[in-house]
């Protein structure tokens, strides 16, 4: 082991002790979140329910494991001037656990803007590999810290790994963002409103991206410049928070967005409406009124529905809430998206 400065171990300590705190809030919002997905949405299907919940439950070990550690560094090894350089196995497996849950929301947002992009494989496929080459740096990081059981021995053999998964994150964070923002913004020209949706989900998807991309360049930058203190760590710690609330934030802006579109559009799922005006003769030269022959004239009114593509969550989300509402009663309106 070797020995830490006083100044570095009171930094590497509080920046464990700050991570641990901003990890725990984190973790909260992501629970909030978890149920209020399944309270809003008891009619999606059972593998989106499951991704959620496979979510929420790496989240919750990462809690744990985040906790764990700072039992090790604050109780068990309590006065130890180099105990900031050890490295606990609490720590290697939330780092994995970190991994895993940033593969399971990159594929994911891939996935959308591959369905977004009607199939292109050639901006979609690079930035999964990406995603992998990612996930495989760290699992490669957590078992070599785990191993030799030293921050400082881990920077002088495999400094370039722990970089690389880094900037590999960072990488994909931007390229799904433009993606997203770019393929949003070709479908604009619709109505106002349905504008106004484009805008606030091309506003919401660089929030997210930028939030995400943000905190994984600050803690590179820590990593490579006070790689002797712990900054860095305490930063990767709520990596995977915000993943998580990224996603779980993406679920529920659903519920938004499909009550925003529902107000945009006819309702054009009624029946087509048919009116017999009392007078009777011949038919008029208007579009809209048809002779039939027989003395009655028909008023034919006809309602224009406009298609427009949105996110599949949309799309099941306003599916299964017409259904419900055509199991209500023949009056129930549709909304299409």
């Amino acid at each position: 082991m070797v020995l830490v400065a006083e100044s570095s171990l009171k930094t590497s300590l509080g920046a464990i002790l700050m991570g641990g705190m901003v990890c725990t809030g984190l973790s909260g919002i992501v629970g909030m979140q978890t149920v209020l997905y399944f309270r809003l949405f008891t009619r999606d299907q059972f593998s989106t329910k499951l991704k959620v919940a496979v979510i929420f439950i790496l989240d919750l070990l990462h809690s744990a494991m985040i906790a764990a550690a700072s039992y090790m560094y604050f109780v068990n090894h309590f006065g130890e001037m180099d105990v900031t350089d050890q490295v606990f196995w609490t720590i290697g497996v939330s780092i994995a656990l970190t991994a895993i849950m940033t593969v399971c929301v990159h594929l994911f947002f891939s996935i959308r803007l591959f369905k977004l992009s009607k199939g292109n494989y050639f901006l979609t496929a690079p930035i999964a590999i990406l995603a992998v080459a990612r996930v495989v740096a760290a699992f490669v990081t957590a078992v070599e810290l785990i191993r030799l059981g030293s921050f400082h021995v881990f920077g002088d053999r495999f400094r370039w790994v722990f970089t690389l998964g880094l900037v590999l994150s960072s990488v994909v964070d931007f390229l799904i963002t433009v993606g997203l923002c770019y393929y949003l913004r070709r479908h604009r020209g619709g109505t106002g409103r349905f504008d106004h949706i484009l805008n606030a989900v091309t506003l919401y998807t660089i929030e997210n991206g930028l939030l995400t991309s943000i905190t994984t360049v600050i803690s590179l930058v820590f990593w490579l410049v006070k790689s002797d203190e712990l900054i860095y760590l305490g930063l990767h710690f709520a990596i995977s928070k915000l993943y998580a609330n990224s996603y779980l934030a993406s679920m529920n802006a659903r519920k938004t967005l499909m009550a925003q579109s529902g107000q945009s559009q006819s309702t054009s799922g009624h029946r087509l409406p048919v009116i017999f005006p009392s007078q009777r003769g011949r038919g008029q030269s208007d579009g809209d009124q048809l002779d039939l022959g027989i003395g009655t004239r028909v008023h034919i009114t006809v309602d224009k529905t406009t298609d427009y593509m949105m996110p599949d969550e949309i799309q099941d989300t306003v599916s299964s809430e017409q259904a419900s509402a055509d199991r209500k009663g023949p009056s129930a309106s549709r909304s299409v998206v």
